[in-house]
Order: structure tokens, then sequence, then C-alpha cells
């Protein structure tokens, strides 16, 4: 009898190697070309010179680079929908897992999430590992409105769509349901790149956890709102302490 993530499945969807040309032309488009454009942009507007020393400087802007990386997710849904109807026979619904799911599985999930989260702050903080300070920094951003909606809303979509959803489903049909888990949280931690080493481990475990969900619940939905919780939380604490 076949499982609810068992990758037999009829859906069309990119293989291992295609899943991973789409995610580098998506990672250069939104991580490197679009804000680089944006940032030379406010350059020209700000009538700052035009040069690879103006886009260093300014990406040191967190507040910035939140408004950039609001106006990026919003502009890379096309691109999105582009990797997965690029396939001939695909669906949105079956590609994404853009299922229902029951309202109290999402809140079990969520509860657990926070939990394993947790636990790796604790093993931090016992190991005296240092902390990074890039979400002292996001406390800095002067519109807590724009830094919530970038983080704890469109961040969650729109990365979940990107990992637990288009690449997690091309990774399940050539790798297996286990495999793609551990592969998605793996390179979901290294996009993670604005935090030291030692955080990475909890971006990993929460990457592990999101996928899981993903696996057993077979619906996109519930990484998402797990994710909305984790990084609101995260963002509501920073604002809290910088008051």
């Amino acid at each position: 009898m076949m499982t609810r993530y068992n990758t037999k499945s009829g859906v069309a969807r990119w293989g291992f190697w295609m899943t991973c040309v789409w995610f580098l032309v998506y990672f250069l488009i939104t991580q490197a070309l679009l804000p680089a454009l944006a940032l030379l942009g406010f350059a020209w507007q700000a009538d700052l010179p035009l040069s690879i020393g103006t886009v260093r400087r300014l990406a040191d802007d967190t507040q910035l680079l939140v408004h950039i990386s609001l106006v990026v997710n919003l502009l890379s849904l096309p691109l999105i929908a582009l990797m997965v109807f690029s396939k001939k026979g695909s669906s949105w619904r079956d590609y994404m897992a853009w299922r229902r799911v029951s309202i109290w599985r999402v809140i079990g999930w969520c509860m657990l999430c926070m939990f394993a989260v947790y636990l790796t702050g604790v093993v931090h903080q016992l190991l005296g590992w240092p902390e990074s300070d890039f979400m002292a920094k996001m406390a800095l951003v002067g519109s807590p409105g724009v830094l919530i909606l970038t983080v704890a809303v469109a961040a969650p979509i729109f990365e979940e769509l990107v990992f637990r959803g288009f690449m997690y489903s091309g990774f399940e049909r050539s790798l297996g349901a286990v495999p793609a888990v551990l592969l998605t949280s793996a390179i979901f931690a290294m996009m993670h790149v604005q935090y030291n080493h030692y955080e990475l481990l909890h971006i990993f475990v929460l990457g592990l956890v999101l996928a899981w969900a993903r696996m057993r619940t077979q619906s996109l939905w519930t990484p998402i709102a797990m994710h909305a919780v984790n990084n609101g939380l995260a963002i509501m604490t920073v604002l809290a302490i910088a008051k």
C-alpha cells in the first residue's frame, strides 16, 4: 500500500539535475542580479557613484536590504511559477503540495518546531557558542511593520515555495523522501550566510523539521505556518529586547 509520502506518484516533476539547474537560476536572479540592480538603482537615485564599492557599502544597510528583500520575494513568484510549469504536465497543486491540512495538525507541528528550535538553543547556550549580530541589526530597521511583513510573512512563504515546495518535490522524485529531507535542509541552512556557522545548526534543524512536516502532511501549508511562527517569534523577541 502506498504511503502518503511515497515517491512513486504520477506527478510530473523535474528530476534531481534539472531541479538543481532551476535552483541555480533562481539563486543567481534573486540573490545576485535583482539585489545588485536594486542597490545600483538606489545609488543612482541618491546620486552616488555607480561602482562595486558603493554597492558593498549599501549592502551593509540592513534597513535597505529588508525593503529590497521584500520586493525581490514578490518579484520571484513568476520565476517560481515558471520553474514549475515549464515541466510538461505539471500542476501547482501536486508539484508544490498546495493542499488543505487540518488546523490541529498545523498547530501540533508548530509546537514541535518550537520545541526543536528551543532544544538547539539550549545546546547553543550550554556549549557557549557565539552569536552573530545579524538579528540585533534587524532591530534597527526603522519600520517594524515592514520588518515583520518581510521576515515573518514573505520569507516563510517564498522560502517554503522554493525549498519544501519545488526543491523537495524534485529531489524526492529522484532520491526518495529521506534524502530529500536531508539535502533540502542542508541547502536551506547554507543559504543563510548572514549567520555564523554555529547558528547554522539551528537553521539546519529547523529545515529538517519543516521538511519532515512537508513529507508527513503532504501539504506545503504546514511548513509555511511553522516557518512563519518561528520567524515571527524571533522578530518579536528582538524588537522587545531592543526597546
